[in-house]
């Protein structure tokens, strides 16, 4: 069996601030773990309910696009394992699949995917690849697929889940099922069967949140320029994180502060002034508002955070 390509591999070395930062996620995560048995059957789980059954899988409703990977990576380190990243749209996405599952009778394994519907051809895949044990022969290939259903751990993420959450989902409760992660702003957002959901709480208010994103850079940008940069650029990628988080989150932008951008361009004080880091971030920031009458303060605003 061919194995998964190189570019798809995610690394799981993450800075221990980062760790720290998800620590309620990872707790719930690997309690969930302990319930999954050490072989599942294939016949167990509904097909008629949720994207996928019968295996270890985690369902996020990730509109800020990073605390799904983010996770997945964690997860695999947590677990000692290799970890994915599948894109269901790319045209050899079901032959890396079988790669994947594959992999997985050798040892753990994490997927990370992005759902692009409530069905698609990855999911639907998975169903069939459990129904026949994971053992199969996809066409085209000399050599059959023998994978073990508990290795694979998959964590579907999701950046339109206000809609989505509307499909019954399985419960968390039966270990051959899968778990539901996520933070729920709004009562639109639960499941329509909430009490099968491993739900975290609710996110920390504004200001608390705040206080947990600057301490979080400031650990995971740690040896990136001297302090009194460091701790200029965080303050005001905070101002400018909040902001949007605050002012567009209520339009299904952003429910949680994400802090990739705030990552992305502190990493460039040992090379940039703080003004050049923070413009980056602020300018990034404001090319994912979208251009509308609406958003015209919106904008304007965060404008006005940037340097002259």
């Amino acid at each position: 069996m061919a194995s998964v390509d190189d570019h798809r591999r995610r690394t799981t070395a993450l800075p221990s601030a980062t760790t720290e930062y998800f620590a309620p996620e990872l707790e719930t995560i690997e309690s969930y773990l302990e319930t999954v048995p050490a072989t599942i059957d294939p016949a167990a789980g509904d097909a008629a309910i949720g994207p996928i059954y019968g295996l270890p899988w985690f369902y996020l409703a990730d509109l800020t696009g990073w605390r799904g990977s983010t996770l997945a990576r964690l997860l695999a380190a947590e677990r000692d394992a290799t970890c994915y990243e599948l894109s269901a749209g790319a045209a050899d996405a079901l032959p890396a699949l079988w790669s994947v599952i594959d992999e997985s009778g050798d040892g753990p394994v994490v997927l990370h995917l992005e759902l692009q519907g409530e069905g698609g051809r990855i999911p639907r895949t998975l169903q069939e690849a459990l129904r026949r044990g994971y053992t199969h022969t996809p066409d085209g290939w000399d050599e059959p697929v023998s994978g073990e259903p508990s290795n694979l751990h998959v964590v579907f993420t999701d950046t339109n889940p206000s809609k989505r959450l509307a499909v019954p989902l399985p419960a968390a409760t039966t270990p051959t099922t899968g778990a539901v992660l996520s933070y729920a702003p709004r009562r639109s957002m639960l499941p329509e069967r909430p009490d099968g959901t491993t739900m975290l709480s609710d996110p920390p208010a504004l200001h608390d949140r705040e206080a947990e994103l600057e301490a979080f850079l400031l650990a995971a940008l740690d040896g990136y320029g001297d302090d009194d940069a460091r701790q200029q650029y965080v303050d005001r990628a905070v101002e400018i994180l909040s902001i949007t988080h605050s002012l567009i989150g209520k339009r299904d932008l952003l429910f949680d502060v994400s802090p990739r951008l705030a990552l992305k361009y502190g990493t460039l004080l040992d090379d940039r002034s703080v003004g050049a880091a923070t413009d980056r971030l602020g300018r990034d920031v404001l090319g994912q508002v979208p251009q509308s009458p609406g958003s015209e303060d919106i904008r304007a605003t965060l404008r006005d955070l940037l340097p002259e």
